[in-house]
């Protein structure tokens, strides 16, 4: 819909966006298979107990949208919080992207009562209430973030390894991710 509208690819549209939060490290590499710096080396495992083989250098544009837009874990926090604290997108869109159904097929990622909604993932929190989230995994990257609806708090983790061929270690991945970020949200001071 974005390029239908647009005439530009969803990445560049979003770091469009973007860019009046200083997001200092977010780019739209497009084919070149060469990550701009900073980035973290990336690992996958293609078969149970087999070696992890670096997969870095690749066209991240394979995943159309998915991939596109490269970003750190600090730009990824600054655009969520701008998100949630109103400061993007108007607030009838935001609405909108808040409405919810209940995401029963995230189960088995994480703690019940996940609903999702345009783009966002509402989780509870073990303290109470809940946040927003829209997690990314890509060819050894994975990536979860965790924003209060307010926007005060934020907090993105990543990992850099993946093993496609080992479900229950890719949920334990998963659910590990998860608990850091519901940590993170719910510490005080």
């Amino acid at each position: 819909m974005t390029v239908r509208t647009t005439g530009r690819r969803v990445a560049i549209v979003a770091a469009a966006l973007a860019t009046g939060m200083t997001t200092l490290h977010t780019s739209t590499p497009g084919a070149d298979p060469h990550l701009p710096e900073p980035y973290a080396r990336a690992y996958m495992r293609f078969q149970r107990g087999g070696p992890l083989v670096d997969v870095t250098v690749k066209n991240q544009t394979l995943g159309d949208a998915a991939g596109e837009m490269i970003s750190t874990t600090g730009d990824l926090n600054t655009f969520f919080r701008a998100l949630m604290d109103g400061r993007l997108p108007a607030p009838a869109q935001l609405a909108e992207m808040k409405k919810t159904v209940a995401a029963k097929e995230l189960r088995a990622m994480g703690p019940p009562g996940a609903r999702y909604g345009l783009g966002l993932l509402y989780r509870p929190l073990s303290c109470g209430g809940g946040y927003w989230s829209h997690g990314g995994d890509g060819d050894g990257y994975r990536t979860r973030l965790g924003v209060t609806p307010d926007g005060r708090r934020g907090v993105v983790v990543s990992a850099t390894s993946r093993s496609l061929t080992d479900f229950k270690a890719e949920q334990r991945a998963d659910r590990a991710m998860a608990t850091l970020v519901d940590h993170a949200l719910c510490a005080t001071g």
